[in-house]
């Protein structure tokens, strides 16, 4: 009898698991990204230059220190073409130091979606262009280190790690958003730069963390930085 009731419970649990994973299967629009691709990208390099032709119309060199791993592109959840390119700055070990996680995003034809940022924390500008942006401590998952199948994050993630690169386990994370064509594409940028050389944890440099005083110091150095290694220019 008792056994009895251990199977019946088993075989409700296996059930309840289970209708849960073809909920979450078929309300993620995660299952409809693509394959990333790695030739055929509208974005090109020469010496450390990106060069966009259009969303935006962008030059964006580079500091000597960081290395350009390669790009790659997708449909990110069926909605919005994605190009993705990376380029990284090591310690003397090489190991990685910081990133940069450059995203051209366009909505695709078929949708009449917009990018609305009008609730970012805060504005940027970088040579000719405005963002809006936001920064925050971050910290690496640890049971999803590339993060959730699917998203562009992950995407992104994964072609780091790929490439041999490990994301630090505390950073200082930033993003900043330009966005064109009646904000419909939109220019991302993602800059992470390791904690570890302050000895501060993203936890302590959080609200109600022992070192949260320090933050507005360690954020503003961070969007300098962006501001010092990246010079941004509208192509001839």
């Amino acid at each position: 009898m008792h056994r009895k009731r251990l199977w019946l419970t088993i075989g409700v649990v296996l059930a309840a698991l289970f209708s849960f994973a073809v909920y979450k299967y078929w309300t993620d629009p995660g299952r409809l990204t693509t394959a990333p691709e790695f030739s055929g990208l509208k974005r090109t390099l020469s010496e450390n230059t990106l060069t966009s032709p259009d969303g935006p119309s962008v030059q964006m060199t580079f500091d000597e220190r960081y290395r350009h791993l390669g790009g790659q592109k997708f449909v990110l959840y069926g909605t919005a073409d994605v190009e993705q390119h990376f380029f990284v700055e090591e310690y003397p070990d090489g190991k990685l130091k910081s990133l940069f996680w450059i995203q051209f995003e366009a909505f695709l034809p078929d949708n009449d979606y917009t990018y609305d940022y009008s609730s970012s924390p805060g504005r940027m500008r970088i040579d000719e262009y405005d963002f809006y942006a936001d920064a925050e401590p971050g910290k690496s998952h640890k049971l999803l280190p590339l993060g959730w199948p699917g998203t562009d994050g992950y995407a992104a993630r994964k072609f780091v790690a790929d490439k041999g690169y490990k994301i630090p386990d505390y950073y200082t994370y930033a993003r900043l958003v330009h966005l064109t064509d009646n904000n419909r594409k939109e220019l991302l940028i993602i800059f992470m730069d390791d904690l570890a050389p302050t000895g501060w944890t993203a936890e302590s440099l959080r609200e109600g963390g022992e070192n949260h005083h320090r933050w507005t110091e360690v954020e503003s150095a961070h969007l300098d930085k962006i501001k010092n290694v990246m010079k941004l220019s509208q192509l001839n």
